[in-house]
């Protein structure tokens, strides 16, 4: 079995873009936020970033089952999504890839989902300093570990490149972490102030 992760800040398209590939690769799915809230594996709730505190050790027990069972069925791939799926151990992890969104854009979906404005700023400055791809980063995994642009993308492009990428095996030049900087696009046009203090 295969365990693709996937990675980013929230409304740059990881649930929607799992699913599509779920359906292609008849894989099985982790949303780690939805087990998290699921089972109860939470310390408790910041009230001031509106978000549960998730109790990582539980979490990872949990994971760590789901994966033998899923072994067992013989499940060719196994796709676990979060702004939270570097907690995955590397020895589980075969494709990490991390989906990213132009800040401007990021603010437009976060708002239409209803968020205030103090936690849209919150994520978009995550983005901005790319926080989920760096966690990745920081892992050092010796597998492919890759990076989409999603802003100006279709949910259903997205989930065929990636497909692409781990099924045919498409060269993955252009898809490399590391590549898309915001914060210098940004520093460049003198725009930081408006996403920071």
């Amino acid at each position: 079995m295969k365990t693709i992760i996937i990675s980013g800040t929230p409304g740059t398209g990881k649930t929607s873009v799992s699913k599509l590939i779920l359906k292609a690769l008849n894989a099985k799915l982790i949303t780690l936020n939805e087990l998290v809230i699921k089972e109860g594996l939470i310390l408790g709730y910041d009230e001031i970033r509106e978000t549960s505190i998730i109790n990582k050790r539980k979490i990872l027990r949990r994971i760590k089952s789901l994966i033998s069972q899923y072994k067992k069925d013989t499940i060719k791939y196994l796709i676990i999504e979060s702004h939270f799926s570097d907690i995955i151990p590397n020895r589980y992890i075969d494709y990490a890839i991390v989906l990213r969104c132009d800040p401007d854009e990021l603010f437009k979906r976060l708002e239409k989902r209803g968020y205030r404005k103090e936690k849209i700023i919150e994520n978009v400055q995550s983005e901005i300093l790319g926080n989920c791809a760096n966690y990745i980063i920081n892992k050092g995994l010796k597998k492919p570990v890759l990076e989409i642009d999603t802003s100006c993308k279709k949910v259903e492009d997205i989930a065929k490149i990636v497909v692409d990428l781990i099924v045919l095996r498409i060269d993955s030049r252009g898809y490399e972490i590391g590549k898309i900087d915001w914060l210098e696009k940004l520093y460049y046009k003198n725009r930081l102030k408006e996403y920071f203090d």
